[in-house]
């Protein structure tokens, strides 16, 4: 439902709202006209719900360095690409590489290692945060920064498949504990 910063709209659904927007923007002569159209609406495959856009926040890794050691491997020999044809796309691949989006707005995988600190901003938008292995890290370094009567929310996104899948070889080998 529409939240607070709604206004006449506060409390409705985002049909209703929609529906009751048209209607006022109509009765204050703020339509120019209504032209029916055909229009794909992106359905939900599990739910059949509709699923429409939303800005949040992402969470981002920096692959520019990753990047820069995989290309140094395969140029001093250190590493290998087998065929050796595939080298050329090795080197397109990594010297055009961009940061990696890992947010995901599932409610299951591996939590982001976030944790924001509360009364600081907005959550989650503007708020301080904190980066840690585990919630009681995250309190140790937030209370060095904010005191110790500092409240922490982790963020509520989750890792993308190909990062969470990417934890499995160190997970079995002890880690994080290891």
């Amino acid at each position: 439902s529409i939240n607070e910063n709604g206004g006449a709209y506060e409390g409705l659904d985002r049909f209703q709202a929609r529906e009751k927007l048209w209607a006022d923007m109509d009765k204050d002569g703020l339509v120019i006209k209504a032209v029916p159209h055909t229009q794909r609406v992106p359905r939900s495959q599990r739910g059949g719900e509709v699923i429409e856009p939303l800005v949040s926040t992402q969470w981002f890794v920096k692959t520019k360095t990753m990047a820069e050691r995989g290309v140094g491997f395969v140029k001093e020999g250190k590493m290998k690409i087998i065929p050796q044809r595939f080298e050329k796309t090795w080197f397109n691949w990594l010297d055009n590489i961009h940061d990696w989006c890992v947010s995901r707005q599932l409610w299951w995988g591996h939590r982001i290692p976030v944790w924001h600190v509360e009364g600081t901003g907005q959550f989650p938008t503007t708020t301080e945060y904190v980066v840690a292995r585990n919630e009681e890290e995250a309190y140790v370094k937030a209370k060095e920064k904010y005191g110790d009567e500092v409240k922490l929310q982790q963020d509520n996104d989750v890792l993308d498949t190909w990062f969470s899948s990417g934890l499995w070889p160190f997970s079995i080998m002890g880690w994080p504990n290891a």
